[in-house]
């Protein structure tokens, strides 16, 4: 087992610039996204939706999932997509999209005589277009990349979150000062105003997402970038052994297994050596040898899928929505911390893989256990706001922090792993890994929405209440 991909390569001044564009273009997958939730604890004082804000939004990033549907429809059925122009226009838009953001995220509009974030709604649909179809377009674009530089796009996927979490740091976000006497009956909430104005955090998100399309316009056009890249016939194509060719000589088959094919074929490659006399036999054992061994693959990498789609379902559809109800019963700091620090944790746990990347199965499942152990911890706080166990105590605060950040940690490193399972199987497996986190996550956003708004399930906890 490798505990780090391409190790033994040598690290040149070249190969670090690739690194730092792949980072500065994997941050442009979630940073819009992850700017928008970094502002919710400021965004809910003032916005009509209050804390189901979060809920609200989720849905409207996970309606934007029809944009990797209708690409992956046009991929599959219709005609061959330019990765490279599409990923150009996408980037261009996320830039547009971004900057109309800093001018209108606070617009409201009156339906049905309420007043609802119709602005910030429709921004955050199309700013999410980018990330929901960077799963089945700019992470599969890596492969025409050595493999190690799939753990760098996670990397700056990761820094998509510290970035804006380090500015709203800064900014002040949520700094609460405590409650004072208003005109009605109920006390309000006192916020610090922030440093600076969501307006100017926004448009450093903007130039963040500029950076990032001139870090793809260097990958497509540097001269020494190609050195970086693979060629485009994969190993796929000598990945399976075509059930005509079973009766193989023993110089062929030792001829593949030179060439670098699995321990399975090495295995046939001692059968059909052993006598030219039995070359019948062989081509029974072969057949049922490869038949097993694709099963037992099959199997596996559908319980990988499956697993993968599930941590998708609760990290980016069902806890960003309980996110609040968990943490701001313990203070609005201590959300914002929680907030914050999960995303600085992120791609902090991606950097490690750049030393120890594992394959193996019990740490997937061990650290899965954690994961789903957490995450039923922080619901359970969710669901039993606004009385949650410890609150008002250090110890309370400290563990809802510490638990986010585990989790959001656990989470991008377990992520990061199956990936590059599926990287190592087939290149072309990444097309389908995007597919499934992205259904696991539109399936957790409509699970959140539908509890917050449609149950009793959670209850809102009043800071300032008589």
């Amino acid at each position: 087992m490798d505990t780090a991909p391409e190790k033994s390569e040598k690290c040149t001044v070249r190969t670090v610039i690739v690194h730092i564009l792949v980072m500065t273009f994997g941050a442009s997958c979630w940073i819009g996204v992850n700017s928008i939730f970094i502002q919710l604890p400021l965004l809910i004082n003032f916005l009509p939706e209050g804390w189901g804000l979060a809920a609200h939004l989720t849905i409207a990033v996970q309606a934007a999932n029809i944009a990797p549907i209708i690409y992956s429809l046009v991929h599959k059925f219709l005609v061959q997509i330019n990765e490279s122009k599409c990923i150009f226009l996408m980037l261009v838009i996320g830039c547009c999209v971004m900057g109309m953001m800093s001018f209108f995220y606070d617009k409201t509009f009156n339906i049905a005589g309420n007043d609802h974030s119709v602005a910030l709604f429709l921004l955050t649909f199309f700013v999410s277009t980018i990330s929901c179809t960077s799963s089945v377009l700019f992470m599969p674009h890596l492969k025409n990349f050595k493999e190690i530089y799939l753990v760098s796009y996670f990397v700056g996927e990761g820094i998509g979150g510290v970035l804006p979490s380090i500015v709203a740091l800064i900014q002040g976000v949520g700094e609460f000062s405590g409650c004072s006497n208003s005109t009605d009956t109920n006390n309000v909430l006192d916020i610090h105003s922030p440093r600076f104005s969501t307006q100017c955090y926004f448009l450093f998100i903007f130039a963040c997402l500029l950076l990032s399309l001139l870090a793809f316009l260097l990958l497509e056009n540097l001269s020494f970038v190609e050195k970086e890249k693979i060629p485009s016939q994969s190993l796929d194509n000598n990945s399976n052994i075509d059930n005509n060719e079973q009766g193989l000589s023993c110089q062929k088959y030792l001829l593949m297994s030179s060439n670098g094919l699995t321990t399975e074929c090495q295995v046939l490659e001692r059968h059909v050596c052993l006598d030219d006399n039995h070359k019948t036999d062989v081509k029974k054992f072969s057949k049922t040898y490869y038949s097993q061994t694709s099963s037992h693959k099959n199997v596996e990498s559908l319980y990988l899928y499956i697993l993968l789609g599930i941590i998708c379902l609760l990290a980016n559809g069902l806890l960003p929505g309980f996110q609040p109800y968990s943490c701001l019963s313990y203070g609005n700091m201590t959300y914002h911390l929680s907030a914050t620090l999960s995303q600085i944790v992120n791609p902090i746990a991606c950097f490690l893989a750049l030393w120890f990347l594992p394959h193996s199965g019990k740490l997937i499942n061990l650290f899965s256990i954690v994961i789903f152990t957490v995450s039923g911890y922080v619901t359970y706080l969710a669901l039993s706001s606004p009385n949650p166990p410890f609150q008002g105590t250090v110890m309370g605060k400290t563990l809802v922090v510490l638990s986010w950040t585990l989790l959001v940690g656990l989470i991008a490193y377990t992520k990061l792993i199956i990936t590059s399972v599926f990287r190592r199987k087939s290149e072309k497996e990444l097309f389908h890994v995007g597919i499934v986190m992205q259904a696991g996550s539109a399936c957790g956003a409509v699970m959140s929405f539908v509890i917050i708004n449609f149950t009793k399930l959670l209850q809102e906890y009043e800071q300032c209440s008589s």
